[in-house]
């Protein structure tokens, strides 16, 4: 990421980083906020809200950061990718700093999970692109929608490891809660899920390790929009973030 003025910055989205040709929600919410968190002069994202408007190229874009308040606890800011000229994504990040300490209260503890080791068969194929970075390893209970079979529910659980050796921040958390495969899977559909809005939440600095993540959907409407939970626990199985947005389903998109 370059400065180019006050508040404006470029940057490339990497092929790498994407699903297809499609740059990944979670990697270019993660520009956003990092281009957030430079102009607010905070450390953590707090809360991450982000409308995808337009899905960008592969290649150059701009980062636009505009602070709307600074308080003393947080501070707000309003970010925008550009390409073009086209506003292709827009967030509003709340930025402070959040202390490693654990939670004073919750409300259960983390649901249980097959260990890492059990899940070492379960992998989606890797061909290049995001999948290049992230080693993810699926419970073998939510294999089920790999495999084209239809499950029992629409909860997919699995384990996240960065394949260069370093361990997530607040930063790649966010890519992590965009991660798993799409709950309706597990329903039947299939194809590229857009995201039309992800609001994401930094619940405690994660410790190093894997994480593991979860993910659930309440409903899907028959025209194809559909929500997506997700919660994600760190190595000490602490809630270090959590997610929700909506979607529409590849499904839905194929019958337009």
């Amino acid at each position: 990421m370059t400065a180019l003025r006050e508040g404006a910055y470029s940057t490339a989205l990497d092929r790498e980083w994407s699903i297809g040709n499609n740059p990944h929600g979670g990697y270019m919410m993660a520009l956003l906020t990092k281009a957030a968190l430079t102009t607010a002069e905070r450390p953590h994202p707090l809360v991450v809200s982000a409308h995808f408007l337009r899905s960008p190229e592969i290649g150059e874009v701009e980062l636009h950061a505009e602070l709307i308040k600074r308080g003393r606890m947080f501070s707000t800011v309003r970010s925008s990718l550009v390409q073009g000229g086209k506003t292709c994504v827009e967030a509003t990040v709340s930025a402070g700093e959040i202390t490693d300490a654990a939670h004073e209260w919750e409300a259960a503890p983390q649901p249980p999970i097959k260990p890492l080791e059990e899940c070492d068969g379960h992998r989606p194929p890797v061909d290049g692109g995001l999948l290049g970075h992230l080693d993810l390893r699926l419970d073998p209970q939510s294999t089920a929608l790999l495999r084209g079979d239809t499950a029992e529910d629409t909860e997919v659980r699995g384990w996240m490891q960065l394949t260069d050796g370093t361990d997530f921040d607040p930063l790649s958390l966010i890519v992590a809660v965009d991660m798993l495969p799409p709950t309706v899977f597990g329903l039947g559909h299939s194809g590229w899920c857009p995201t039309v809005e992800l609001t994401y939440q930094l619940r405690a600095l994660p410790a190093p390790g894997p994480i593991a993540g979860y993910t659930r959907c309440d409903a899907v409407s028959t025209d194809g929009w559909f929500n997506e939970d997700a919660d994600v626990y760190d190595s000490r199985g602490r809630l270090v973030a959590q997610s929700r947005q909506l979607a529409l389903s590849g499904n839905a998109l194929k019958a337009r």
